[in-house]
């Protein structure tokens, strides 16, 4: 459930911060006034604010210029103008210096929640546009392919399960077994579909950056940063925020992020106020974090605080009867990518991809079916087609393994490797020769003990 909006009332006429209070509290909101500029300003030090009724005309500070450190400090509070009569002069000035709105004291008590709705509108836009500029740049929105082997099966009941939960989420798996995909599925069958899911790679991130970028930062709090800018964690409000990688996480670092994850608030760097979060975090990493806790390199109390619903995402190999319709999806994926027609496997390659171990898991895979879908001209990807390790790894292993020598095995291998090396030579046997380091007749020797078919000599 959304948290409720904070309203700083700054005004030195009891009697309308009394009125503006009891509107702001009626509408569902949470007032807190104050009767200077100079008590309002101490009070954006240590609290949450998200839009400020600010007086144009009070003792001491002026709302003018208590709007002026506003804007330096605080750019994610939206600000109102309130003043007894409207002058062009100072609403205009008002709007250079940064205020959302305008409005004068004989107000309706619908009018006012109306601007401040309009006012809190135009703030979750903001951020929802700094989202989408940052998505952009970053990453290519793909679907979550689950497959239909067993393992995926009940991935997908324990991640529709635990999509409408509140829980924070653990995510395990080797590199490249999509465990970012497995977030994104689970934020989209969620409540938070709509809201933003904000995907975080710390190792990507330079150390000196990361509290920063997880967090953000106010103007002047450290040498470069000359504005105020939002953290990861305020982009997610109201979505999820995906923080890839957690053992990379530094122990300072992970200080913040119990915090956050307990309080439900963080402060920026070079803050002094906390900010209120509403959002889901899951975590995923490649490493065993209890290992990593022993040797104290992550905390504790931070790993029972992310271990609260933990997921094993299985490897590819794992899971082979996948293989072949996910290399299926990622190369007609591609070929669209490319606007060509999409490309098939042959019943030999697909054996072969079945057979490989995957080390790279899908990424592997998927960019595989990516350069076969740039490189390969025919319509059929044939055997030929894979590189070379694939055919070492995968038709050779069931080719030797068939054999009951070491002799017969290490033949089987042989010949496998002759026949890949002349169709990447285009069948030339001097050419293969040459990238053999054999002699050519050595080379026509061994093609005719394995009966392997002639070509051309040059």
């Amino acid at each position: 459930m959304a948290r409720a909006a904070t309203v700083l009332i700054a005004d030195d006429d009891r009697s309308m911060r009394q009125t503006m209070e009891a509107i702001v509290r009626n509408a569902g909101m949470f007032p807190i006034t104050v009767a200077s500029g100079e008590e309002a300003l101490r009070t954006l030090q240590g609290s949450s604010v998200d839009v400020m009724l600010l007086d144009v005309q009070m003792p001491g500070m002026t709302g003018l210029e208590v709007l002026r450190q506003v804007r330096e400090k605080h750019t994610d509070i939206g600000v109102i103008m309130i003043s007894v009569v409207k002058e062009v002069a100072v609403a205009v000035e008002a709007m250079r210096l940064g205020a959302i709105d305008y409005v004068t004291k004989d107000f309706s008590p619908p009018e006012l929640n109306a601007r401040v709705v309009k006012t809190l509108d135009q703030l979750k836009a903001a951020r929802e546009l700094a989202w989408l500029r940052e998505e952009q740049a970053s990453r290519d929105r793909k679907p979550m392919v689950l497959g239909r082997s067993q393992p995926m099966r009940m991935l997908a009941q324990t991640a529709q399960k635990l999509a409408s939960k509140p829980v924070t989420v653990l995510i395990t798996g080797e590199s490249g077994t999509g465990k970012e995909m497995l977030a994104r599925y689970i934020h989209e069958h969620s409540d938070r579909q709509s809201a933003p899911f904000v995907a975080v790679n710390l190792p990507a991130i330079p150390h000196e950056l990361v509290e920063s970028s997880l967090f953000g930062h106010e103007k002047g709090s450290f040498t470069g940063a000359m504005r105020q800018q939002f953290g990861k964690f305020e982009l997610a409000s109201g979505g999820t925020l995906f923080l890839d990688e957690i053992g990379e996480l530094r122990l300072d670092v992970q200080a913040k992020l119990l915090r956050a994850l307990q309080e439900h608030e963080i402060e920026r760097v070079g803050g002094a106020r906390p900010i209120q979060l509403d959002l889901r975090v899951i975590c995923a990493t490649n490493r065993s974090l209890p290992k990593l806790v022993e040797e104290g390199r992550f905390r504790e109390d931070l790993f029972y605080r992310l271990n609260v619903v933990p997921i094993q995402v299985p490897s590819l190999r794992e899971r082979r009867e996948d293989i072949r319709e996910l290399a299926q999806h990622f190369l007609s994926r591609s070929a669209v990518q490319l606007g060509r027609v999409a490309q098939s496997l042959s019943e030999g390659a697909a054996q072969l991809l079945e057979s490989y171990p995957w080390p790279g898991n899908i990424r592997e895979l998927q960019n595989l079916m990516e350069r076969l879908a740039t490189l390969c001209e025919s319509q059929i990807v044939e055997e030929s087609d894979l590189p070379l390790e694939f055919v070492v790894a995968g038709g050779l292993k069931r080719e030797a393994e068939r054999e009951t020598s070491l002799a017969a095995a290490l033949g089987a291998f042989e010949k496998g490797y002759l026949k890949k090396v002349l169709a990447q030579s285009g069948w030339n046997r001097r050419l293969a020769a040459q990238h053999l380091g054999i002699g050519y007749s050595t080379l026509k020797g061994k093609l005719k003990d394995f009966e392997i078919g002639a070509g051309e000599d040059d």
